[in-house]
């Protein structure tokens, strides 16, 4: 009996688009069986990590609850934020541990451990807090809150070339951080002990020149280095981000001369009682010193550093935001308070004079 009917050509349509679906089943079973071989050893790294932490312990009523009622993610992570900015950081840890150790969705997964690397920041823990930033990046490299917070640790660190780094991933997001690369260059020069002070003085000078903000870290620095030639760099438009530069200054560095070119510097230094060049002033605080005359010495001046962004008011100048983060130069505001002359020394020089 002839069988040869049964045979199919291996040139024939029927055997190319038999073998083509036999290849795209094949690759697609290899793809999954990758997908899924890839899926475990991330879980197991991820596991692996997490358990370097002591805190993972502490979370198992956090697990079990998220075992037994899978949708109560969006619970858990409010809780912890509640606990977050209550400043619990401990409990929003366990929180957002018990909930990586359970949830295997991508995004929320990236998402727990953002806000886990903000927690241990918050708690002083930075260098956990480096670790799982890093390690969130690395399944979500456009993560915009990550790299941020991680431009912040490596900036407390003093990595500032790797704070640079950061810059650059952040940039090629598509958004400007100019602001923020110039503090970091700033910190750079300050903080590079190779460089002569007058290299320092130049670099800065030239950072001023590009970004006329940086006025008041110049200023700072050419005062305390070079003080007669720090009056020959002063910016009328930003002498009051270094207000309190110029009343804190001793006398021997005051230049009489040049602080009568300015108007501000006239108000101030009338205050202070050095000159007789102003009758009033814009600021209060001034304004206040000025009429008392001759009784000015009843009363002096502290100043408080407060961020435009969240309104924070802090006791010293920053060029961060130590509540917010963001990259800001501190609005320097005056506040009258008692004269240590006056009081022979034991006052408060936070209470407000009124």
């Amino acid at each position: 009996m002839d069988f040869e009917f049964l045979a199919i050509d291996y040139r024939h349509p029927v055997f190319s688009v038999a073998m083509l679906l036999l290849v795209v089943a094949a690759v697609a079973i290899l793809n999954h069986l990758l997908a899924a071989s890839k899926k475990r050893r991330q879980e197991r790294k991820l596991t692996r990590f997490l358990s370097r932490f002591d805190s993972a312990a502490q979370s198992k009523d956090y697990k079990a609850l998220l075992i037994s009622q899978p949708d109560s993610f969006n619970s858990l992570m409010l809780l912890a934020d509640i606990y977050f900015k209550s400043a619990q950081y401990p409990e929003s840890i366990h929180i957002y541990l018990a909930l990586l150790e359970i949830v295997a969705d991508k995004p929320r997964r990236v998402e727990a451990m953002t806000r886990l690397g903000r927690s241990y920041h918050r708690a002083g823990f930075f260098q956990r807090s480096r670790d799982i930033l890093l390690e969130s990046i690395k399944l979500s490299a456009r993560n915009k809150e990550a790299l941020e917070l991680l431009l912040v640790i490596y900036e407390q660190t003093k990595e500032y070339r790797r704070a640079l780094e950061v810059l650059d991933a952040l940039e090629e997001i598509g958004e400007d951080y100019g602001r923020e690369r110039s503090f970091i260059k700033i910190k750079i020069i300050e903080n590079d002990p190779l460089l002569p002070p007058e290299k320092r003085e130049a670099a800065l000078l030239d950072l001023q020149k590009q970004d006329p903000r940086l006025f008041r870290a110049a200023f700072e620095f050419a005062l305390e280095h070079d003080p007669k030639g720090a009056w020959l760099i002063i910016d009328e438009d930003r002498l009051i981000d270094a207000l309190d530069l110029f009343w804190r200054a001793p006398k021997a560095y005051f230049n009489e001369e040049e602080a009568l070119k300015y108007p501000l510097l006239r108000e101030l230094y009338t205050a202070k009682g050095w000159i007789n060049a102003a009758k009033e002033s814009a600021i209060f605080e001034l304004d206040a010193l000025i009429k008392l005359g001759e009784s000015k010495n009843i009363a002096d001046l502290s100043f408080e550093y407060r961020c435009p962004r969240c309104m924070t008011s802090f006791p010293m100048p920053f060029l961060r935001c130590p509540n917010c983060l963001r990259a800001e130069i501190a609005r320097v505001e005056p506040v009258l308070v008692k004269s240590a002359k006056n009081d022979g020394g034991n006052y408060d020089a936070s209470a407000n004079f009124y």
